[in-house]
């Protein structure tokens, strides 16, 4: 006697109630055995795949069905709500059809929407489950409006794509509350990808490792405290010098500490934010004055002898293997400079290029060997069927790491600009620091920068992640603005690349400079 496909079953048994929803719009399970669908890439395949199914003999239904199983099994026990918000693949089809054997509902996400609109969708449904690649679970988990979002009923959460990160997992766990479940997708594309940029970023951190010989942690954590220490010295000083901010009883508006210290109009931006960072320090504090701005209190400062001693620990550490003396003499002959700048008796120097912080002199040896791999293995395993095209957006005029690398390459095959011509590119550099149009490294950078790139380019982006203090004393004060290294990671992802490595790695003696190298890739 011939029996019943489960699946045919689980659609009887569901009945008029809703099984499949989409586009707001919701079929029974009564209706799909009809063949009812409505628009839509899954829903299409879903209704075709059990109209295939209903007639097959039993003996390939039970094969078929054996499959699905091992998938509901996987989601669970019932209540299933089951978002899914996959490009119609297989696997997404056989996610929804264990989920339709399990007693559960199908709700067909669109892969393509604005992120936010994904999360409202998945929220509206009170989904159970939820299953995406896993570039999209990233960027999702990352969104900054994601806690408005009720997604308490989630439980389970299937990304498919290559083998995550440990980082990834947690930050997504943390983010969405749910428990995740990783389905790997073998010999993709993207996978492939990964591990090519994974292998051309070990050959860059071998590359660049004998910059970083002798370096060690306690001696880049030492400098950075005696730098930071010996600025914001010569800061205070200079302001103190006028008689304001030395009196913890007395409070100062900030125009009358402009006006005692005789600051000229160019000046004053940068003043304060000298006031800005010096309270942020703690060495001065600030109050609401109402309609006369900010009000400062200080207190004791140094004298000018224990101002010039501060900066002997710093010199010395530096001395000690980090790097040139010329590049943190400039900032110790700047800042006794200050007085005569602030008040127009000495005017401001004029530089070749934008000045870069001192850290930048200790890292630059290590993260151009770094740039200059990665680009070499990327042209190196170009194939074409065009010219490797190369942007590089640097206001220093490029890195000399990248020129040398893409000489190696026949001169027909490399394409190396440096402004946007309208078309894609296969790699783009960039220097937060010095991006076209910007005050100084921010991460809203970002989404512009991989908008340039070609499917499979690759973004190799220098970045600070510590505050450079010593850039108030000799240049472009918009520069100070920093984000840590997991900052610039949630960018890059939420900006559409699923995969970002960073050089140096996080724990790196070299790391703890500031100074990071972002290696990333779109699909």
């Amino acid at each position: 006697m011939p029996t019943t496909p489960a699946l045919v079953s689980a659609l009887r048994e569901l009945g008029d109630r809703p099984a499949v929803v989409a586009d707001g719009r919701a079929i029974s399970g009564i209706g799909l055995l009809l063949g009812v669908s409505p628009p839509g890439g899954l829903p299409r395949a879903l209704a075709r795949r059990i109209a295939e199914h209903a007639a097959l003999p039993p003996s390939a239904a039970r094969a078929a069905e054996q499959r699905l199983r091992y998938w509901a099994g996987v989601l669970g026990p019932p209540p299933i709500r089951h978002t899914v918000l996959h490009p119609v693949t297989d696997l997404a089809v056989d996610l929804a059809l264990a989920t339709l054997l399990a007693g559960g509902t199908v709700h067909c996400g669109d892969p393509d929407q604005p992120p936010e609109q994904q999360l409202e969708a998945v929220a509206t449904a009170r989904a159970t489950h939820l299953s995406l690649p896993s570039a999209l679970l990233w960027r999702l988990s990352g969104q900054p409006g994601l806690a408005a979002h009720d997604l308490a009923a989630l439980r389970l959460v299937l990304h498919v794509g290559p083998e995550p990160r440990q980082e990834d997992v947690y930050a997504a766990v943390d983010a969405l509350g749910a428990v995740l479940a990783h389905v790997r997708a073998p010999d993709s594309n993207a996978e492939a990808a990964d591990r090519r940029l994974r292998a051309d970023a070990a050959t860059a951190s071998a590359a660049a490792w004998k910059y970083g010989i002798g370096v060690t942690a306690e001696q880049v954590h030492d400098f950075g405290a005696q730098l930071d220490r010996a600025v914001l010295a010569a800061l205070l000083h200079t302001l103190q010098q006028s008689d304001v901010l030395t009196d913890p009883a007395r409070g100062h508006p900030e125009a009358e500490v402009l006006a005692a210290a005789m600051v000229t109009p160019a000046q004053r931006p940068r003043v304060v934010r000298w006031l800005d960072a010096l309270t942020r320090h703690g060495l001065l504090t600030r109050q609401d004055g109402g309609a006369q701005g900010p009000v400062f209190h200080g207190g004791p400062g140094p004298a000018a002898a224990e101002v010039r001693e501060a900066w002997r620990p710093a010199v010395e550490t530096w001395a000690d293997g980090l790097g040139p003396a010329a590049a943190l003499d400039r900032v110790r002959r700047g800042a006794l400079r200050l007085p005569r700048l602030i008040t127009g008796q000495e005017t401001p120097r004029p530089a070749a290029s934008p000045a870069s912080p001192v850290r930048w002199a200790a890292s630059r040896g290590f993260l151009g060997a770094a740039l200059g791999a990665l680009v070499r293995g990327t042209a190196e395993a170009h194939e074409g069927p065009g010219p490797l095209r190369v942007l590089e957006l640097d206001a220093e005029g490029g890195e000399p790491a990248v020129a040398r690398a893409l000489a190696a390459r026949p001169r027909p095959n490399t394409e190396h600009h440096s402004v946007p011509d309208g078309g894609r590119y296969d790699v783009v550099i960039a220097s937060a620091g010095g991006l076209a149009g910007t005050g100084g490294p921010s991460t809203e950078d970002v989404p512009t920068l991989v908008q340039l790139l070609s499917p499979g380019g690759r973004l190799l982006l220098l970045a600070p992640t510590t505050e450079q203090l010593d850039l108030l004393i000799t240049g472009d004060p918009h520069g100070l603005t920093a984000r840590p290294a997991e900052h610039w990671r949630a960018a890059l992802t939420a900006a559409g690349c699923p995969t970002v490595l960073t050089l140096p790695e996080d724990g790196h003696p070299m790391a703890l400079l500031g100074q990071r190298l972002f290696a990333a890739r779109v699909d």
